[in-house]
């Protein structure tokens, strides 16, 4: 139950009203009957107020939404209030704090969807009032809870360089558990080792036990890097960009790192899984942006490494 102000204004009105009314009546008639009504009208906000003091003292209210929206949903911001005795009438304001700017707006249904770019917000309750059951009475609401609202950036596909397919290994290793593997390393047997790996034509060559040995690749570094900064258009880019990157990495089964310059400083993810892309990627709606600061400086000893830019005709 959200009243507004006009709604609490009436409420007075009418109550005056009745008030005034039930007084004339007395002053005209003066029967037991006119005082009785007079009292009764006079005592009600009282016993209301009373009546309302503890669901008032007990109450919390708390913003309430979808926690995770992707750029073009309809966002639904709503009051929700709690309370173990039959709910009071209560309203309040929505204050939304955008990560990337800090800018604070005060949330309104006809201020446009705040859905139109990517980006982390923090909703919190501004002049939030309980009244009393017949709404003539309102005190402050201390117990109040903040709400964070992610909109994810939808993919922006791009183009993956060949380079990425050509990259070397860095060194082999052995393979966990033997088995097949396109690769060998020769060595001496030792004992403990199986006799299904043996190598039969060199051991016979040169009379000691070779054994032919599975290796796969340790791939180097792969590393993505970007600046949180630029317009919101330029950060919805960035961001999908990063979101389909991500993911047609992890679907080659391939890890690799992320830096990202924020405000805070750089942050580094290690990524093996589509559920840490999308950890990393909620975290850095979550920080303010940086206005100075080239990661590309820094000089990474990378296999492969790929600057994700916010360019509209970027490959």
């Amino acid at each position: 139950m959200l009243p507004n102000c006009a709604d609490m204004a009436a409420r007075r009105a009418i109550y005056l009203a009745v008030l005034l009314g039930c007084g004339i009546f007395y002053i005209a008639y003066g029967q037991w009957l006119a005082w009785f009504l007079l009292v009764t009208v006079v005592l009600l906000p009282w016993f209301s107020l009373v009546l309302s003091l503890p669901a008032m003292l007990n109450f919390q209210v708390r913003p309430a939404s979808q926690k995770i929206l992707e750029t073009g949903e309809d966002p639904q911001l709503w009051l929700l209030g709690s309370c173990i005795w039959p709910m009071p009438p209560f309203r309040g304001q929505l204050v939304l704090r955008s990560a990337f700017t800090g800018e604070v707006t005060r949330y309104r249904e006809d201020m446009g969807s705040i859905t139109d770019h990517c980006g982390g917000y923090t909703i919190s309750l501004r002049r939030v009032r309980i009244f009393d059951y017949l709404g003539l009475f309102a005190m402050p609401v201390w117990k109040k809870e903040e709400r964070i609202l992610l909109v994810r950036p939808k993919p922006v596909a791009m183009a993956l360089p060949e380079t990425l397919y050509r990259r070397k290994a860095a060194r082999w290793k052995p393979k966990y558990g033997g088995g097949f593997a396109e690769n060998h390393e020769l060595r001496l047997y030792r004992p403990g080792d199986s006799l299904n790996q043996v190598h039969w034509k060199l051991t016979a060559k040169t009379g000691t036990l070779i054994l032919r040995e599975p290796v796969e690749p340790v791939q180097g570094l792969i590393l993505l890097t970007l600046h949180l900064r630029g317009t919101p258009e330029e950060l919805d880019r960035k961001l999908g960009r990063l979101l389909w990157l991500g993911r047609k990495l992890l679907e080659q089964d391939i890890s690799f790192e992320l830096r990202a310059l924020a405000a805070g400083g750089t942050l580094s993810f290690s990524i093996r899984e589509e559920a840490g892309l999308l950890r990393a990627l909620d975290t850095l709606l979550c920080q303010g942006t940086e206005a100075a600061g080239d990661l590309r400086e820094q000089g990474f000893a990378a296999a492969w490494h790929c600057h994700i830019g916010g360019a509209p005709d970027e490959s």
